[in-house]
């Protein structure tokens, strides 16, 4: 999908509302612009998925069915 912008007098280019839409993005997003020979390409930036790890022994009845809930102790 081509789609044609202008840059405004602070240097800024809006990206076109159906291609925020298409992925979703959100005030805030970070993105990363690579300057190649005559090119500008945009890329998102993906935030680093953090893994979290536990010594707690967690038991068969931790992780509900969809449908269950717990409340309370």
């Amino acid at each position: 999908m081509v789609e044609k912008v202008n840059i405004d007098e602070r240097g800024r280019i809006t990206i076109p509302k159906s291609i925020r839409d298409r992925h979703n993005f959100i005030p805030g997003e970070e993105f990363e612009i690579l300057d190649e020979n005559d090119q500008l390409i945009i890329k998102i930036l993906v935030p680093e998925q953090k893994t979290v790890k536990s010594s707690k022994n967690w038991g068969k009845n931790t992780f509900l069915k969809a449908g269950e809930s717990t409340f309370g102790d």
